[in-house]
């Protein structure tokens, strides 16, 4: 079998945080997403489709510092 050589970087724990911190970025960003803007004084600083994209990075970027755990219960 052929290795990614894929390297952690931080514990588990970090890549617990990232991934829970990147699914919080998701969810805000399609609730964000969802709402229509009618005032031009209400735009929001950050788009909902960059949370998104930065929520999905987080999200596999913790799994990635997470294989060490998960592959030890397989």
């Amino acid at each position: 079998m052929k290795s990614l050589n894929i390297d952690i970087i931080f514990p588990w724990e970090a890549g617990l945080v990232l991934v829970i911190m990147g699914l919080i970025l998701i969810f805000v960003g399609v609730r964000q997403g969802k709402k229509e803007i009618d005032d031009f004084d209400k735009i929001y600083f950050v788009k909902p489709t960059t949370k998104i994209l930065f929520g999905f990075v987080c999200c596999l970027f913790g799994a990635i510092q997470m294989l060490p755990i998960l592959t030890s219960f397989s």
